[in-house]
């Protein structure tokens, strides 16, 4: 299967700029580049395999739980792309 082009919502590339501003804040920038690059491998494995991730019932996306850290990375597909919308902590709620 061919890998699908990227594109961020601005929503999801605010919510990235956040997570970053935080994390270098709270826990310094090992830790924060650890969990970018968590957030990057599991962004790379939905653009290489879309359907990787479970799909909402109250929306049109998917989702995908960042393994090791308590992200949840919403995302639309279409059939040339994947489109990152959201890049959550679990805590948060997710839009409807």
């Amino acid at each position: 299967m061919q890998k699908k082009r990227l594109e961020y919502f601005a929503s999801a590339r605010r919510d990235l700029r956040r997570i970053a501003e935080y994390y270098i804040e709270v826990a310094g920038t090992d830790v924060t580049a650890r969990i970018g690059r968590e957030i990057g491998n599991a962004i790379l494995q939905i653009t290489e395999q879309p359907e990787i991730g479970r799909k909402l019932e109250s929306a049109p996306y998917r989702q995908l739980v960042v393994s090791q850290y308590p992200f949840v990375i919403l995302y639309r597909l279409s059939p040339a792309a994947v489109s990152i919308i959201r890049v959550l902590h679990q805590a948060q709620k997710k839009p409807r």
